[in-house]
């Protein structure tokens, strides 16, 4: 049995304890935060609460410490737990940049124990979806693939709407899309960022951006999310040579691929087009032309992240999400803020 500790019992501590209820071989058994007021949640829900943050670390019987602070600390405590001896989980973003990250990675080697984060994304429905059409050639070469998360709700809330912790949407969301993406294409470089930051009803951090990523094939990639969108587009467009995919949502059950019907001639439009007017490059396809698929069937894979960690206890190579894999996002996250901070693309080779 694996013993983890939870450091920092707010929201996204509570939904690790909440995934780790649902897996065999491990188990939440002690909860630090400097919240008195948490003492009665940790107790009721069975766990040994510590309020000094050293005592927690020196417990004998803690495995796994599982960082769920704000951003803003997480190379410090990450550092401290490591140093003490335990395995980490770090929320993401892992670090506020690549140096902070590479000073726990060296503290990682130094000790000897896993250290990972919480990059549960790639474990989507929607993603694995996206992934395996891909992979499976059914579009072709992918040429430009676009992540949309848009949400309605008008405001980042919160710590996370305070500068000072590390708030904003590249860090809350960014770091999971442009995970994906590079999960994607894990043999390509990226070879130029350009990002766009607004800050339009939270004024002290980015509540949208947009970034663009273009690799070494130049194949490009669109990541974009805001609080405040209360029209949506899809959550993946994946245009290619052979054909194209849309999935409108998360849960990957709206949506379609499309195809040409290889059994009719796509030839020049004649005419005038009654929808597009007078433009033959745009006018549509007749409907024997073109063939609409739906969605494969979306499968949800249980908690693949905490199966996985029980299984890097015993044999470290089987860590999914690797810490050199993190750093690659943490480096495309660097360039982009830099690139919104100069407005121009920043030439990279990540």
């Amino acid at each position: 049995m694996i013993r983890a500790g939870i450091l920092g019992l707010g929201y996204m501590g509570t939904v690790h304890t909440q995934k780790i209820a649902a897996v065999e071989g491990i188990r939440v058994d002690f909860v630090h935060d400097i919240d008195p007021g948490k003492k009665d949640v940790a107790e009721k829900a069975g766990y040994t609460f510590i309020s000094d943050r050293s005592s927690f670390l020196a417990q004998p019987d803690l495995d796994i410490v599982i960082i769920a602070t704000p951003n803003q600390y997480h190379r410090d405590f990450a550092i401290e737990a490591l140093r003490a001896g335990k395995h980490v989980i770090c929320e993401k973003p892992v670090t506020l940049n690549t140096a902070e990250l590479d000073d726990v990675l060296t503290v990682a080697k130094t000790a000897g124990k896993i250290f990972t984060v919480h990059q549960n994304r790639r474990w989507d429905v929607d993603y694995l979806m996206l992934r395996d059409v891909i992979a499976a050639g059914t579009l072709g070469q992918p040429v430009a693939v676009e992540s949309r998360v848009l949400g309605e709700r008008g405001i980042v809330f919160g710590w996370r709407a305070d500068p000072a912790y590390g708030g904003g949407m590249v860090y809350d969301w960014g770091v999971h899309q442009v995970d994906q993406i590079l999960q994607l294409f894990p043999e390509r470089k990226v070879t130029r960022v350009f990002a766009q930051l607004w800050s339009v009803n939270t004024l002290q951090v980015d509540d949208y951006f947009k970034m663009e990523l273009v690799f070494d094939d130049q194949t490009s990639a669109h990541v974009e999310c805001g609080v405040f969108a209360l029209e949506k587009l899809p959550r993946w467009f994946v245009y290619g040579d052979a054909g194209t995919l849309k999935i409108d949502d998360f849960t990957a059950k709206n949506g379609r691929i499309s195809k040409i019907n290889h059994k009719f001639t796509v030839e020049v439009s004649e005419g005038v087009d009654p929808v597009v007017g007078s433009s033959r490059t745009m006018a549509p396809l007749r409907p024997e032309q073109i063939q609409h698929m739906p969605l494969p069937e979306a499968v949800n894979g249980g908690e693949p992240f905490y199966e996985n960690i029980i299984q890097a206890c015993q044999d470290p190579e089987q860590l999914a999400v690797k810490p050199e894999t993190v750093r690659r996002t943490m480096q495309v996250i660097d360039a982009a803020f830099a690139s919104a901070k100069t407005r121009q693309s920043v030439e990279v080779l990540i």
